[in-house]
């Protein structure tokens, strides 16, 4: 999040370039749905930059797809366990299902793991912080 953020403000590409490489690596490996998700939006900031190759900006995007579609997979998995309902980070779950299915462009179902995410109680800042990722989704569908 760190280098992308860097990216968010300072646009060096350099920095976005590094932050796709660590994410990809760490997501690949772990299979985490964080790094995944910043993986798949680091990949979509990167399909609308100016790139010469055009072949090279669709595979960002279809990259950014098949990362958030492997991320509800794995996501969806994880729901379905006997200790789901036990887990810390469930709020972040949900949070992470409507990103992506919002980014995927499932509105009803980003909806309703939005609604989710809202019935965990989040603080403030976390309120903010997935408003800042829906934020940047609804950005890059628009431009």
């Amino acid at each position: 999040l760190f280098r992308s953020r860097l990216w968010l403000l300072d646009k060096d590409i350099e920095q976005l370039k590094r932050a796709i490489k660590y994410y990809g690596k760490c997501f690949k490996i772990r299979e985490d749905y964080y790094t995944g998700e910043n993986y798949a939006q680091c990949l979509e900031f990167m399909s609308k930059e100016e790139i010469p190759d055009n072949e090279e900006k669709i595979y960002f995007k279809i990259e950014a797809k098949r990362t958030r579609e492997k991320i509800i997979t794995i996501l969806s998995d994880s729901i379905l366990e006997d200790s789901f309902d036990t887990r810390v980070d469930k709020k972040w779950i949900y949070a992470t299902m409507s990103n992506c299915f919002l980014a995927l462009e499932n509105y009803e179902k980003a909806k309703e793991y939005e609604k989710l995410f809202q019935t965990e109680e989040p603080l403030d800042w976390e309120l903010e912080t997935f408003s800042e990722s829906k934020k940047q989704i609804n950005n890059l569908k628009t431009n």
